[in-house]
């Protein structure tokens, strides 16, 4: 076929099978959720899809709930691994559920499957998701938060954006139900792709080039140029919203430098959001200090805080 005769709106592969809900061909005993114990004070089920679209492998999670709790608020989880690497079990969050906070911690497409944006609709998804089996979990549809590390902060955060934002096809089932997040935390996320490299720290641990390839990855080609679309900054700025935000980042951060937080923090706070930030003297990008008290304890608090409707210091 010839350039010219090929069709100018090429067809998404989503629209080449029609939606089908695969597990009816499956023995029941295999694919309904069975819980187990792999944590203190919670019942867990693993591996549970959460959007099973046409051209992808179903995206999982894993839903870690509170036991003696009528009913949880729920934390969201997107793990590092610079867009391309991770696995959902990895993370800071593994003692909330033996503090009364529910944790669905998910996978997403990495760069080597799907680019910018779509990942971020992969973060929508699974809070969709949440929200829509919330009866079935004993989970509080009204208290979702989000919480993610590096560049799953980075996802986060741009699935918890208000207003003005790039968006890719919506994935899942449940597009019916709320994205919406209550409060983001955000571990050392990168938050400015274009500005990485003027916040490298003086000796990074993995060179400059070779991040910026990672990103270079991630954007793919179609976006590499459009620092507007990828800029969570400089979306604020432009007026869309965050809801309350805790940012934590280490002084010594030698793989994403500080000033991706203090830059996303300052456009919070000058346009008139809430923004809480920790800097962690001595810190690493990924320390174990950020999986730890009183790091966790500060996060709890903070959730407390937002799903109270109480202020800091009150």
């Amino acid at each position: 076929m010839s350039a010219q005769s090929a069709p100018s709106t090429a067809q998404h592969i989503t629209d080449l099978v029609p939606p089908v809900d695969y597990r009816q061909f499956a023995p029941p005993a295999l694919v309904e959720p069975r819980p187990c114990d792999v944590l203190p004070g919670a019942v867990s089920y693993l591996d549970l899809p959460f959007a099973s679209d046409a051209g992808w492998r179903p995206l999982r999670l894993d839903l870690h709930v509170p036991t003696g709790t009528e009913v949880a608020p729920v934390v969201v989880y997107a793990h590092a691994g610079s867009f391309l690497a991770g696995i959902k079990e990895m993370g800071p969050w593994h003692s909330l559920p033996g503090q009364g906070i529910a944790v669905a911690s998910v996978e997403y497409r990495l760069s080597g499957e799907a680019q910018f944006p779509e990942p971020i609709e992969d973060i929508r998804a699974a809070v969709r998701w949440v929200r829509a089996h919330s009866h079935q979990f004993n989970l509080d549809a009204g208290k979702v938060a989000g919480w993610g590390s590096s560049a799953g902060a980075y996802l986060m955060l741009m699935a918890a954006l208000d207003g003005p934002s790039p968006v890719g096809r919506p994935m899942g089932e449940h597009l019916d139900e709320s994205a919406q997040l209550s409060a983001v935390v955000d571990h050392y996320g990168v938050t400015d792709l274009a500005a990485l490299r003027a916040d490298a720290h003086a000796d990074p641990a993995v060179s400059v080039d070779d991040f910026d390839e990672v990103i270079r990855r991630f954007l793919g080609d179609e976006h590499r140029c459009s620092d507007a679309a990828s800029s969570i900054p400089g979306l604020v700025r432009q007026g869309a919203r965050l809801p309350p935000l805790l940012i934590m980042h280490g002084d010594d951060d030698r793989r994403v430098g500080i000033g991706q937080s203090r830059r996303l923090h300052e456009a919070v706070s000058d346009s008139g959001g809430r923004s809480e930030m920790v800097v962690v003297p001595g810190a690493d990008h990924g320390d174990a200090v950020f999986a730890h008290n009183p790091l966790v304890s500060d996060v709890v608090r903070f959730l407390e805080r937002v799903w109270t409707g109480t202020e800091a210091g009150e």
